[in-house]
């Protein structure tokens, strides 16, 4: 029966490394709700696109969020292409789905003069490391908080990062990064925190690393600090870090590579920020305006 697939599919996704915790947890809420609104346990062989249709129609009548649908979308592929593997099915019948279109938004960012060294110095310590890393490299907090002190290189001014998926990038640091490091070192070893290649450089003993939902707070905290009313979250950094690279001329794909993205259509979204400034600048300094 179809529930007795869906656990052995829950299963292998635990042993793929490929599959992050955060996507199982995901998956296995997508495929209960699935299976919730099916309200019977139906054979493998009476899956097919209309009947997956159907509970997606659902999720839009339900005013669920695009991301959302998208992620049911995934899933039900993802499961499909999994009992043609197990050769439960020939085909996989959810390949017939359409992902929703996700509607153009602009992303939040700060300016440059928003992100002006004065603003932020006076800082916690632990947070203003972490600002520098966020708008310095671009990194993601969640790739804060797995950091050791083996994957920087302050010699060679890079940091090994470990992204979504397991994937690994390197990253150049900035000047101003690799001195708020030493600083937050300096400070951590005064305390007896040891910072060993294998420590965690954010924590409070080394071995155990800082929640992310701590230092969410953190940079939270930091930009309600330095007067900012937009949304005060991790991920407005890594959008600035990536608007300013563009604003000052670097090409798409280099951004990309820094920003960990797999799909460059992620990217684009940087674009088109670029060009709306473009246009502002344009209305300004215009005749015709």
């Amino acid at each position: 029966m179809l529930s007795q697939e869906i656990a052995r599919y829950l299963e292998s996704l635990e042993t793929q490394k490929k599959f992050s915790p955060h996507t199982v947890r995901a998956y296995t809420r997508i495929l209960k709700d699935f299976m919730d609104f099916s309200q019977k346990d139906i054979s493998p062989e009476e899956l097919n696109a209309d009947y997956m249709r159907e509970w997606l129609w659902s999720l839009k009548e339900n005013k669920k969020a695009v991301a959302t649908q998208s992620q049911a979308v995934a899933c039900l592929k993802s499961f499909g292409k999994h009992l043609v593997r197990s050769t439960v099915l020939k085909h996989n019948p959810a390949l017939a789905l359409k992902t929703p279109k996700k509607p153009q938004r602009l992303v939040s960012f700060l300016s440059q003069k928003e992100v002006s060294k004065e603003k932020f110095d006076d800082g916690d310590l632990r947070a203003r490391t972490l600002f520098e890393l966020l708008y310095g490299a671009g990194l993601r907090i969640s790739e804060c908080a797995g950091l050791t002190w083996a994957n920087l290189n302050f010699a060679e001014e890079l940091v090994r990062v470990r992204g979504k998926g397991n994937k690994e990038r390197i990253v150049p640091l900035t000047k101003e990064s690799i001195e708020w490091l030493y600083k937050y070192r300096d400070f951590q070893c005064s305390k007896a925190v040891p910072c060993f290649p294998k420590n965690f450089v954010f924590s409070k003993d080394g071995e155990t690393p800082y929640a992310t939902r701590k230092l969410y707070s953190d940079i939270h905290n930091l930009l309600r600090a330095s007067g900012w009313e937009g949304k005060a979250s991790p991920h407005v950094l890594r959008h600035t870090f990536a608007t300013h690279l563009l604003e000052n001329g670097a090409n798409i794909m280099t951004v990309q590579k820094l920003l960990g993205h797999s799909n460059p259509n992620t990217t684009q979204v940087y674009t088109h920020v670029s060009a709306e400034k473009l246009k502002e600048s344009l209305k300004q300094a215009h005749p015709r305006g």
